[in-house]
């Protein structure tokens, strides 16, 4: 499988795979109208630093200290409190959901003890689709939890674990919302419709 950043693409060959947000704006759950550039520059932005500092690098390219600039302080702090380690960082992964195929990537998958944890950075507020973001991508790694990390930029997190009832509505709505995705397309179109 292969991602056209550009075209926010992935590609199984010459087989376009649907994303799990396209999936989900495509059901009218993720309303992007009030995003501005900036939010995803900013949010861009954060998760290559993030991901850098995940996988042990500790300064930038002008030698500033990654876990003091703006919301990597936040993730580095998480660090630091619970003792994760990073199993993988920003990995593509593939789902399947009777048949119908959906890509996506995931921020961070780490081990807090025992446990292995599916954690999604967001920079901004809350959203009702988070559930559903995470379930998809947690169904595809299989993970003991999923937890939203809410990174500030004044080094503070909020870190909400998405278990039982929500995981499992976020998982009913990712459901719905791949079926109907599919059921839009034109026969042959995507994978999983011919």
């Amino acid at each position: 499988m292969t991602f056209d950043p550009l075209l926010h693409e992935y590609r199984d060959g010459d087989t376009v795979i649907p994303s799990v947000t396209q999936i989900l704006k495509g059901a009218g759950l993720i309303d992007d109208r009030w995003y501005t550039e900036e939010a995803r520059e900013r949010g861009s932005a954060v998760h290559e630093l993030c991901q850098r500092y995940a996988q042990g690098e500790r300064v930038d390219i002008h030698g500033r200290g990654l876990a003091y600039l703006e919301y990597v302080n936040s993730l580095s702090a998480w660090f630091r409190d619970t003792g994760a380690y990073a199993i993988a960082t920003e990995q593509m992964i593939e789902g399947n959901i009777g048949g119908l195929r959906y890509a996506g990537t995931f921020d961070l998958l780490a081990e807090i003890g025992k446990m292995v944890v599916l954690i999604d950075y967001k920079t901004g507020p809350g959203m009702k689709w988070h559930p559903a973001q995470i379930a998809a991508y947690a169904l595809a790694v299989n993970p003991s939890m999923c937890n939203m990390l809410h990174l500030k930029p004044d080094g503070r997190y909020r870190e909400n674990a998405i278990a039982g009832n929500d995981l499992l509505s976020g998982l009913g709505a990712f459901k719905d919302a791949i079926r109907g995705y599919y059921a839009d397309q034109p026969a042959g179109i995507l994978s999983g419709t011919s």
